[in-house]
C-alpha cells in the first residue's frame, strides 16, 4: 500500500493505493483551514443546549457548523448542562448541511471553544492511518489528476464489459448496473451473474473510491437462480472486508436491488467539488485554472502567461480569499497575469501566453 499525493495551490490531493488501484481519494482544501473540522481532532467545546428528543447536546467547537454530542445508551453524562466546557473528538465530519458528531473526549479545564488537537496534514494522516509510505505521482508513474476527474464521472467502467452509472442524491446514492454490450458467449444467465460480480466489486471500489456514505442502492441484472443470488451476496460484502468503514448489506430485493448502508467518516468528494449534481463549484472551476497556470508555467519556465477568465471565476480569483495569488507567485514568479475576458463564459477560463 502507498499514499500518493500533490499540493497544488489551493488544495492538497491524495489517493490510497493499493496493488496497482486506487482505492480512496482525498481531498484537503486550503479554504477549510480553519473552517471545517477534521475527524479525530480534539475540542474543548461549549454546551449550546441539550435535546433530551435526540439524546444528545449540541456543541460549539469555535469552527464550522454546530457539533452534536450523541449520549447513547447511558444517557446525559452527570454534570452535563447548557453552558458547560467538555471535552470531545470528531467522530464524524460534517457533511451536506449537517454538522460534526461528537464523543466525549478527557482534557484539561479551560476556555471553550477551543482546539486541543489539530489534525496534521492529510497525507500525514493516511501514511499513520495506514501505515504506508508517502510518494509523489511522478515517483510511482499515477496520474493522481485524472484520478480525481475519474471519480467525478457519473460512469465508472467495469472490467470485462459493462459500466456502473453512479448518481448521489440528497438522500442516497444510486448505482445502475449497464452491460452496455458485454459479450455473453455462456449465455444471458452466465453473463448476468458474471456482470454482477464484476459490478459488485467495482461498486465496492467505487463506493469507498468517492468516500460515499449513507444509503445506497445498486441496481444489479436480475438473477434467476438462488444460488446465483447467494454468490452475488457474497460477492459484495466480500468486496467491502478492507473498507474502514462499516457497511451494512440488505439482502436483494425481488428487483434486484440490493440496498446498504456505509457509516459516513467525512465529506464525500462531489460534496466538496460539487455545488449540485454535476456542476462544480465557482471554486472548483478556480482551483482548476490555477492547476492549468502553474502546469503551464512548470513546462515554460520563461514564459509570461495570462490567465483569461470568464465573471464568475474572475469574482473569486480577484477577492483571493485563500492567497493564492502569493502562493503562485512562490512557485512561478511575477509572470503571470489574471484578466478578465468579458467575451468569455461566466464559469470558463484560458491560459495563454502574455
Amino acid at each position: 500500500m502507498r499514499i500518493v499525493t500533490t499540493g497544488h495551490v489551493g488544495e492538497t490531493r491524495a489517493a490510497v493505493i493499493e496493488g496497482e488501484r486506487a482505492v480512496e481519494l482525498h481531498l484537503e482544501r486550503w479554504s477549510d483551514r480553519g473552517r471545517h473540522a477534521v475527524r479525530g481532532e480534539v475540542y474543548r467545546a461549549r454546551v449550546t443546549g441539550i435535546d433530551g428528543s435526540a439524546n444528545g447536546a449540541f456543541c460549539d467547537i469555535g469552527r464550522g457548523p454546530t457539533a452534536f454530542l450523541p449520549f447513547g445508551a447511558t444517557g446525559r453524562p452527570q454534570r452535563l448542562h447548557e453552558g458547560a466546557a467538555i471535552g470531545v473528538q470528531i467522530a464524524r465530519e460534517a457533511f451536506q448541511k449537517k454538522g460534526p458528531t461528537l464523543s466525549l473526549y478527557e482534557v484539561k479545564p479551560g476556555e471553550a471553544p477551543d482546539v486541543i488537537v489539530s489534525a496534521p496534514p492529510i497525507a500525514k494522516r493516511l501514511s499513520i492511518m495506514y501505515k504506508a509510505p508517502v510518494c509523489a505521482p511522478g515517483d510511482v508513474g499515477i496520474d493522481l489528476d485524472a484520478l480525481f476527474e475519474d471519480a467525478l464521472d457519473s460512469r465508472a467502467p467495469i472490467a470485462g464489459g459493462g459500466r456502473l452509472i453512479i448518481e448521489p442524491v440528497t438522500a442516497m446514492t444510486v448505482i445502475d448496473v449497464d452491460s452496455a454490450g458485454r459479450p455473453s458467449p455462456g449465455g444471458a444467465g452466465k453473463m448476468a451473474l458474471d456482470l454482477n460480480k464484476a459490478a459488485a466489486r467495482e461498486a465496492a471500489r467505487q463506493i469507498r473510491l468517492r468516500g460515499l456514505g449513507g444509503v445506497v442502492a445498486i441496481d444489479f441484472l436480475p438473477l434467476r437462480k438462488r444460488s446465483d443470488q447467494n454468490q452475488l451476496d457474497q460477492t459484495l460484502k466480500a468486496a467491502f472486508r478492507q473498507d474502514p468503514a462499516k457497511v451494512d448489506v440488505a439482502p436483494a430485493s425481488r428487483f434486484a436491488v440490493v440496498e446498504l448502508a456505509r457509516q459516513r467518516l467525512g465529506r464525500a468528494l462531489h460534496e466538496i467539488c460539487w455545488e449540485r449534481f454535476g456542476v462544480e463549484t465557482v471554486e472548483t472551476l478556480a482551483l482548476t485554472a490555477l492547476r492549468h497556470l502553474e502546469a503551464e508555467g512548470r513546462a515554460d519556465r520563461s514564459a509570461r502567461l495570462q490567465l483569461r477568465t470568464g465573471k464568475a471565476i474572475h469574482a473569486w480569483l480577484a477577492r483571493d480569499p485563500i492567497g493564492w495569488s502569493k502562493a503562485m507567485k512562490a512557485r512561478l514568479g511575477d509572470r503571470f497575469t489574471l484578466m478578465f475576458d468579458d467575451s468569455r463564459p461566466a464559469h470558463s477560463f484560458e491560459v495563454r501566453p502574455a
